[in-house]
Protein backbone atom coordinates (compact mmCIF):
# COMPACT_ATOMS: atom_id res chain seq x y z
CA UNK A 1 0.00 0.00 0.00
CA UNK A 2 1.36 3.37 -0.64
CA UNK A 3 0.38 7.02 -0.03
CA UNK A 4 1.55 10.29 -2.35
CA UNK A 5 1.34 13.59 -0.25
CA UNK A 6 1.54 16.76 -1.83
CA UNK A 7 2.71 19.89 -0.15
CA UNK A 8 0.93 23.24 -0.96
CA UNK A 9 4.50 24.41 -0.63
CA UNK A 10 5.60 23.38 -4.15
CA UNK A 11 8.25 20.64 -2.90
CA UNK A 12 8.60 17.45 -4.31
CA UNK A 13 5.30 14.87 -3.53
CA UNK A 14 6.47 11.90 -0.86
CA UNK A 15 5.64 8.98 -1.34
CA UNK A 16 4.53 6.57 1.82
CA UNK A 17 4.75 2.64 1.21
CA UNK A 18 3.80 0.41 4.06
CA UNK A 19 1.29 -1.64 5.81
CA UNK A 20 -1.99 0.39 5.99
CA UNK A 21 -0.87 0.84 9.74
CA UNK A 22 2.54 2.39 8.83
CA UNK A 23 0.91 4.32 6.17
CA UNK A 24 -1.98 6.18 8.84
CA UNK A 25 1.16 6.90 11.15
CA UNK A 26 3.14 8.79 8.06
CA UNK A 27 0.32 10.68 7.44
CA UNK A 28 -0.44 12.01 10.61
CA UNK A 29 2.95 12.61 11.13
CA UNK A 30 3.60 14.37 7.63
CA UNK A 31 0.50 16.69 7.99
CA UNK A 32 0.91 17.56 11.34
CA UNK A 33 4.71 18.73 10.53
CA UNK A 34 2.56 20.53 7.66
CA UNK A 35 0.32 22.31 9.55
CA UNK A 36 -0.61 24.91 6.22
CA UNK A 37 -2.01 21.38 4.81
CA UNK A 38 -4.07 20.98 7.57
CA UNK A 39 -5.46 24.37 7.54
CA UNK A 40 -6.26 24.55 3.64
CA UNK A 41 -8.27 21.45 3.85
CA UNK A 42 -9.89 22.50 6.65
CA UNK A 43 -14.07 22.76 5.71
CA UNK A 44 -15.69 25.57 6.78
CA UNK A 45 -20.05 24.25 7.69
CA UNK A 46 -21.04 27.82 8.70
CA UNK A 47 -21.31 28.26 4.67
CA UNK A 48 -22.70 25.24 3.82
CA UNK A 49 -26.81 23.53 3.73
CA UNK A 50 -27.29 22.10 6.45
CA UNK A 51 -29.71 19.05 4.67
CA UNK A 52 -30.96 17.32 8.05
CA UNK A 53 -29.86 17.17 11.28
CA UNK A 54 -30.56 13.85 13.59
CA UNK A 55 -29.92 12.85 17.41
CA UNK A 56 -25.62 12.35 16.76
CA UNK A 57 -25.06 13.91 13.56
CA UNK A 58 -25.64 16.57 11.21
CA UNK A 59 -25.67 16.31 6.94
CA UNK A 60 -24.41 19.04 4.77
CA UNK A 61 -24.59 19.18 1.30
CA UNK A 62 -21.24 19.71 -1.01
CA UNK A 63 -21.50 22.00 -3.25
CA UNK A 64 -18.67 20.72 -4.95
CA UNK A 65 -19.87 17.45 -5.74
CA UNK A 66 -24.15 17.22 -5.95
CA UNK A 67 -23.20 13.31 -5.85
CA UNK A 68 -21.99 13.85 -2.23
CA UNK A 69 -23.04 14.99 1.65
CA UNK A 70 -20.89 15.92 4.64
CA UNK A 71 -21.53 13.48 7.60
CA UNK A 72 -20.26 15.42 10.74
CA UNK A 73 -20.39 13.89 14.24
CA UNK A 74 -22.24 15.54 17.19
CA UNK A 75 -21.47 15.12 21.27
CA UNK A 76 -24.84 13.58 21.81
CA UNK A 77 -25.87 10.56 23.12
CA UNK A 78 -29.56 9.42 23.47
CA UNK A 79 -31.19 6.34 24.65
CA UNK A 80 -34.71 5.10 25.22
CA UNK A 81 -35.82 6.31 21.93
CA UNK A 82 -34.29 9.70 22.34
CA UNK A 83 -35.82 9.93 26.02
CA UNK A 84 -32.43 10.25 28.26
CA UNK A 85 -30.37 12.53 26.42
CA UNK A 86 -26.87 13.81 27.50
CA UNK A 87 -23.48 15.93 25.65
CA UNK A 88 -20.24 14.18 26.21
CA UNK A 89 -17.48 16.06 25.07
CA UNK A 90 -15.16 14.71 23.12
CA UNK A 91 -17.59 11.82 21.85
CA UNK A 92 -17.61 13.14 18.42
CA UNK A 93 -14.27 12.39 17.84
CA UNK A 94 -14.15 9.00 19.36
CA UNK A 95 -17.02 8.15 17.37
CA UNK A 96 -15.56 9.70 14.30
CA UNK A 97 -12.60 7.41 14.75
CA UNK A 98 -14.57 3.92 15.42
CA UNK A 99 -16.48 4.91 12.38
CA UNK A 100 -13.89 5.52 10.28
CA UNK A 101 -11.62 2.83 10.75
CA UNK A 102 -15.23 0.04 10.80
CA UNK A 103 -16.02 1.66 7.83
CA UNK A 104 -12.44 1.33 5.70
CA UNK A 105 -12.59 -2.41 6.76
CA UNK A 106 -15.68 -2.85 5.33
CA UNK A 107 -14.53 -1.16 2.17
CA UNK A 108 -11.32 -3.62 1.69
CA UNK A 109 -13.68 -6.49 2.36
CA UNK A 110 -16.15 -5.20 -0.60
CA UNK A 111 -19.41 -3.95 1.11
CA UNK A 112 -21.42 -1.68 -0.52
CA UNK A 113 -21.19 1.70 2.27
CA UNK A 114 -21.65 5.01 1.43
CA UNK A 115 -18.37 5.98 3.00
CA UNK A 116 -15.82 7.45 0.95
CA UNK A 117 -13.41 9.55 3.40
CA UNK A 118 -12.73 10.68 6.58
CA UNK A 119 -11.41 14.31 5.26
CA UNK A 120 -11.07 16.45 8.66
CA UNK A 121 -11.90 15.47 12.26
CA UNK A 122 -15.51 14.56 13.12
CA UNK A 123 -16.36 14.67 9.49
CA UNK A 124 -16.87 12.09 7.02
CA UNK A 125 -17.17 12.48 2.94
CA UNK A 126 -20.35 10.14 1.92
CA UNK A 127 -22.10 9.35 -0.91
CA UNK A 128 -25.36 10.59 -1.28
CA UNK A 129 -28.63 8.83 -0.72
CA UNK A 130 -31.34 8.92 -3.21
CA UNK A 131 -33.71 7.36 -0.59
CA UNK A 132 -33.43 6.24 3.00
CA UNK A 133 -34.80 2.47 3.66
CA UNK A 134 -37.05 3.95 7.21
CA UNK A 135 -35.53 0.48 8.62
CA UNK A 136 -33.08 -0.33 11.58
CA UNK A 137 -31.35 -3.95 10.67
CA UNK A 138 -30.26 -5.94 13.50
CA UNK A 139 -28.30 -8.93 13.92
CA UNK A 140 -27.82 -11.12 16.78
CA UNK A 141 -25.17 -13.49 17.83
CA UNK A 142 -26.25 -13.82 21.60
CA UNK A 143 -29.37 -13.12 23.29
CA UNK A 144 -28.95 -9.44 25.24
CA UNK A 145 -31.42 -6.32 25.78
CA UNK A 146 -34.45 -6.60 24.84
CA UNK A 147 -34.83 -10.00 23.17
CA UNK A 148 -34.55 -11.22 26.90
CA UNK A 149 -38.19 -10.10 27.85
CA UNK A 150 -40.16 -9.91 24.63
CA UNK A 151 -38.45 -13.14 23.24
CA UNK A 152 -38.14 -15.17 26.84
CA UNK A 153 -35.08 -16.20 25.77
CA UNK A 154 -32.16 -16.59 28.48
CA UNK A 155 -29.21 -14.14 28.44
CA UNK A 156 -26.16 -15.76 26.73
CA UNK A 157 -28.47 -17.57 24.13
CA UNK A 158 -26.04 -18.25 21.10
CA UNK A 159 -27.64 -17.64 17.39
CA UNK A 160 -26.17 -19.72 14.64
CA UNK A 161 -26.37 -18.96 12.42
CA UNK A 162 -26.92 -14.73 13.22
CA UNK A 163 -30.39 -14.25 13.30
CA UNK A 164 -31.39 -10.58 11.84
CA UNK A 165 -35.08 -8.80 12.23
CA UNK A 166 -36.24 -5.81 10.72
CA UNK A 167 -37.56 -2.64 13.09
CA UNK A 168 -39.47 -0.04 11.57
CA UNK A 169 -37.79 3.30 12.78
CA UNK A 170 -40.28 5.43 14.98
CA UNK A 171 -39.18 6.40 18.43
CA UNK A 172 -42.92 7.15 20.00
CA UNK A 173 -43.56 4.16 18.97
CA UNK A 174 -40.41 2.44 19.91
CA UNK A 175 -39.36 0.62 16.64
CA UNK A 176 -41.48 -1.99 16.68
CA UNK A 177 -40.30 -5.26 15.05
CA UNK A 178 -41.93 -6.31 12.04
CA UNK A 179 -42.76 -10.28 11.72
CA UNK A 180 -40.18 -12.53 9.97
CA UNK A 181 -42.77 -14.61 8.45
CA UNK A 182 -44.34 -10.98 6.66
CA UNK A 183 -40.87 -10.21 5.77
CA UNK A 184 -40.41 -13.71 4.20
CA UNK A 185 -43.49 -12.89 2.65
CA UNK A 186 -42.34 -9.87 1.26
CA UNK A 187 -39.13 -11.17 -0.07
CA UNK A 188 -40.70 -14.38 -1.84
CA UNK A 189 -44.35 -13.17 -3.07
CA UNK A 190 -43.93 -9.25 -3.16
CA UNK A 191 -40.51 -9.22 -4.89
CA UNK A 192 -38.79 -7.49 -1.94
CA UNK A 193 -35.47 -7.66 -2.76
CA UNK A 194 -34.24 -5.10 -0.91
CA UNK A 195 -35.33 -6.53 1.86
CA UNK A 196 -33.56 -9.83 0.88
CA UNK A 197 -30.14 -7.83 0.15
CA UNK A 198 -30.35 -5.92 3.42
CA UNK A 199 -30.52 -9.24 5.30
CA UNK A 200 -28.00 -10.55 3.69
CA UNK A 201 -25.35 -7.39 3.88
CA UNK A 202 -26.35 -7.21 7.78
CA UNK A 203 -25.65 -11.17 8.13
CA UNK A 204 -22.01 -10.43 6.18
CA UNK A 205 -21.69 -7.39 7.71
CA UNK A 206 -21.97 -8.98 11.45
CA UNK A 207 -19.54 -12.15 10.84
CA UNK A 208 -16.77 -9.34 9.04
CA UNK A 209 -17.53 -7.12 12.53
CA UNK A 210 -17.63 -10.54 14.73
CA UNK A 211 -14.32 -11.75 13.32
CA UNK A 212 -12.14 -8.51 13.33
CA UNK A 213 -13.15 -8.15 17.32
CA UNK A 214 -12.40 -11.66 18.24
CA UNK A 215 -8.81 -10.70 16.99
CA UNK A 216 -8.94 -8.61 20.27
CA UNK A 217 -10.91 -11.34 22.65
CA UNK A 218 -14.26 -9.36 21.90
CA UNK A 219 -17.32 -10.80 21.44
CA UNK A 220 -19.50 -9.37 18.97
CA UNK A 221 -23.10 -9.55 20.68
CA UNK A 222 -25.51 -7.75 18.29
CA UNK A 223 -25.58 -4.74 16.36
CA UNK A 224 -28.14 -2.83 14.45
CA UNK A 225 -27.18 -1.00 10.97
CA UNK A 226 -29.37 0.65 8.55
CA UNK A 227 -29.46 1.39 4.87
CA UNK A 228 -30.16 3.49 1.71
CA UNK A 229 -30.52 3.02 -2.27
CA UNK A 230 -27.34 4.49 -3.89
CA UNK A 231 -28.32 4.86 -7.79
CA UNK A 232 -30.48 1.67 -7.56
CA UNK A 233 -28.61 -0.62 -5.15
CA UNK A 234 -28.69 -1.01 -1.40
CA UNK A 235 -26.21 0.42 0.60
CA UNK A 236 -24.84 0.85 3.92
CA UNK A 237 -25.14 4.17 5.51
CA UNK A 238 -25.30 6.29 8.70
CA UNK A 239 -22.87 5.37 11.25
CA UNK A 240 -21.41 2.23 13.26
CA UNK A 241 -20.24 3.54 16.76
CA UNK A 242 -20.32 2.42 20.07
CA UNK A 243 -24.33 3.30 19.68
CA UNK A 244 -24.55 0.86 17.22
CA UNK A 245 -23.60 -2.69 18.72
CA UNK A 246 -22.92 -4.41 22.13
CA UNK A 247 -19.60 -5.72 22.58
CA UNK A 248 -18.68 -8.14 25.77
CA UNK A 249 -14.97 -8.76 26.45
CA UNK A 250 -14.09 -12.76 26.61
CA UNK A 251 -14.34 -13.75 29.99
CA UNK A 252 -10.82 -16.04 29.60
CA UNK A 253 -8.25 -17.17 27.30
CA UNK A 254 -9.95 -19.00 24.45
CA UNK A 255 -13.18 -19.80 25.52
CA UNK A 256 -15.56 -22.31 24.18
CA UNK A 257 -17.97 -20.27 22.12
CA UNK A 258 -20.14 -23.61 20.43
CA UNK A 259 -22.30 -23.80 23.09
CA UNK A 260 -26.33 -23.25 23.30
CA UNK A 261 -25.18 -20.76 26.07
CA UNK A 262 -21.66 -18.98 26.28
CA UNK A 263 -22.64 -16.56 29.27
CA UNK A 264 -20.15 -18.05 31.37
CA UNK A 265 -17.34 -17.55 28.39
CA UNK A 266 -18.02 -14.28 28.35
CA UNK A 267 -17.89 -10.84 30.24
CA UNK A 268 -21.00 -8.34 30.48
CA UNK A 269 -19.91 -7.01 33.15
CA UNK A 270 -16.59 -5.46 31.70
CA UNK A 271 -18.94 -3.92 27.92
CA UNK A 272 -17.40 -1.84 25.89
CA UNK A 273 -20.32 -0.13 24.62
CA UNK A 274 -23.76 1.98 24.98
CA UNK A 275 -25.02 -0.25 27.44
CA UNK A 276 -23.39 1.82 30.00
CA UNK A 277 -24.93 4.32 29.42
CA UNK A 278 -28.23 2.91 29.54
CA UNK A 279 -27.57 1.69 32.31
CA UNK A 280 -26.36 4.96 34.27
CA UNK A 281 -23.12 5.10 34.43
CA UNK A 282 -21.23 8.41 34.93
CA UNK A 283 -20.43 10.67 31.82
CA UNK A 284 -16.76 10.31 31.88
CA UNK A 285 -17.34 6.24 32.51
CA UNK A 286 -19.35 5.79 29.14
CA UNK A 287 -16.95 8.02 26.78
CA UNK A 288 -14.02 6.08 28.61
CA UNK A 289 -15.79 2.87 27.50
CA UNK A 290 -16.34 4.08 23.77
CA UNK A 291 -12.48 5.15 23.54
CA UNK A 292 -11.77 2.17 24.71
CA UNK A 293 -13.59 0.56 20.82
CA UNK A 294 -11.80 3.37 19.39
CA UNK A 295 -8.13 1.94 20.65
CA UNK A 296 -9.61 -1.55 19.43
CA UNK A 297 -10.45 -0.42 16.31
CA UNK A 298 -7.21 1.26 15.25
CA UNK A 299 -6.15 -1.80 14.75
CA UNK A 300 -8.64 -3.03 12.49
CA UNK A 301 -6.37 -1.07 9.39
CA UNK A 302 -4.04 -4.66 9.85
CA UNK A 303 -6.78 -6.75 9.26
Amino acid sequence: MFFKAFSCTGAAPLVFVGCASEVRQLKIIYFTYLKLEVNFMSINFGSLKKVAEGKTKIIYENPEDPKTAYMVFKDDITAGDGVKHDIIKGKALVDWKTNRDIFELLNRKGVRTHHISSPQEKVVLVKKLDRKINLEVVSRRIAAGSILKWGNIPEGTRFDPVITQFHYKDDPLHDPMLDDKYIDYIVKAKGGAEYAEMRRMNAEIFLHLEKAFAHFDIQLVDMKLEYGIIEGDVYLIDEITGGSFRLWPYAHKNPNLNQSNVLKELNPEGRLDKDTYRMGEKIDKVLTKFEEIAEVTAKFTDL
